[in-house]
């Protein structure tokens, strides 16, 4: 959709710190490095990482390691990096699938404040929806992400592309927020990003092919029903 893609085009760029590849068959190895080094991250977090595991991982020989990524670093980085990219495509392809639906029901939140309750059904629904597609069919990203997260706090050069990813996920939902009619957009997409981030934090809890569906629709529709109360009011002076 139009709106998605204005705001791929003004999302951050992500740049690789590992050695740079000319040959698709350089690539190809360099990428089944990372793809190796992610697969770790999610079984063991990003301390699990190091060149003699990864290099195990992804059947390659200790050098071919050494050779694209010249410390541990660079190859956490580069993973990070691919995770990313990675998780935008997965990200955009729902809003590319729902964002039309998602702005028309919060303009009749606006407009039609009589038929609120069903309007944040409605939105409920399609969170609520996402959010078991996320669990049940792309837990490993999910653990991967919250290793990352982690991860961020204790090693600075992650924290710039924590930075990006951070703005690739609230791009759509600032645009989409902006086009409903929000007064403040910025703030209404970080919060309704940490509210996913929550809910999908409290699912990764559950057994592995569970969704307590009850349970999730509980604290997704009773936040939803503080933030989006106040989305088209006046943002307090602080």
């Amino acid at each position: 959709m139009e709106a998605t893609k204005e705001a791929s085009e003004k999302a951050p760029s992500l740049k690789y710190q590992g050695r740079k590849t000319s040959r698709a068959g350089s690539e190809q190895r360099r990428r089944a490095i990372l793809e190796a080094a992610l697969r770790i991250v999610v079984r063991e977090g990003v301390r699990g990482v190091r060149h003699r595991a990864v290099a195990k991982e992804a059947d390659v020989p200790l050098s071919a390691t050494t050779y694209y990524f010249k410390d541990i670093s660079d190859l956490i980085t580069d993973t990070f990096t691919l995770f990313v990219e990675v998780g935008v495509e997965k990200y955009r392809f729902f809003w590319s699938e729902s964002e039309e639906t998602l702005v028309g029901a919060l303009r009749q939140l606006r407009d039609m404040s009589e038929k609120r309750p069903v309007i944040i059904a409605g939105i409920l629904d399609l969170v609520v929806e996402y959010l078991r597609t996320q669990l049940l069919e792309h837990r490993d990203y999910l653990l991967a992400e919250q290793a990352f997260r982690l991860e961020c706090l204790r090693n600075d050069n992650l924290k710039a592309i924590a930075s990006k990813h951070s703005e690739y996920l609230h791009a759509d939902l600032r645009k989409m927020f902006s086009e409903a009619g929000s007064k403040a957009p910025d703030v209404d997409s970080a919060l309704m990003t940490e509210l996913i981030f929550a809910a999908e934090y409290q699912g990764l809890m559950k057994p592995v092919g569970e969704f307590d569906e009850a349970s999730i629709r509980g604290f997704i529709g009773r936040g939803l029903q503080h933030m989006l109360h106040g989305v088209f009011e006046e943002p307090i002076r602080q």
